[in-house]
């Protein structure tokens, strides 16, 4: 059994407006429901997120489908208090829908500042066998970094293939 945290470089700061119905959106969902499975299948059975919007708070609602039939956790550590503050009703809901059926939810910090996102990424990758970092590999990120130095797998997954 091992412990995987899901972050994302790419998508982390779209919009929370964005079109989920639009077909590049659903592929990517769908494709992101089968990395999550494959994981699960190969011995992870606890996933750390941090519910920003896109890929993780889209893992999120994922894992929250399959503890229905499964026995897999969930745990949230949110960067800050109001972090889906100023979503759409709609995606402020599921957020919190997510939330009341995770097995654990942490703040990183009370207040958002410049260093709760980081905070946030720490706190899970101490808890974590492998990270899974779904972006480009050349692009500088902290936990990627902080991941291996700390001696926890890193594996990345490019946008581009769940989008195919």
């Amino acid at each position: 059994m091992s412990v995987c945290t899901i972050v994302s470089t790419d998508y982390k700061n779209l919009n929370v407006s964005v079109n989920e119905s639009e077909m590049d959106i659903i592929a990517l969902k769908k494709n992101l429901l089968e990395v999550i499975w494959q994981c699960f299948r190969n011995g992870a059975t606890e996933f750390y997120v941090n519910c920003e919007y896109g890929i993780p708070f889209w893992s999120a609602e994922i894992i929250v489908a399959m503890k229905l039939y499964n026995d897999i956790q969930l745990h949230i550590v949110s960067p800050h208090e109001n972090q889906s503050l100023d979503w759409h009703e709609e995606f402020r809901n599921r957020y919190y829908m997510v939330h009341e059926n995770a097995d654990s939810v942490e703040l990183a910090s009370i207040y958002d500042n410049e260093d709760c996102y980081r905070e946030a990424d720490e706190m899970m990758c101490d808890e974590s066998d492998f990270v899974l970092i779904f972006g480009d590999k050349s692009e500088k990120f902290h936990v990627a970094d902080y991941a291996k130095e700390n001696g926890i797998e890193v594996r990345y997954i490019g946008i581009g293939e769940l989008l195919e």
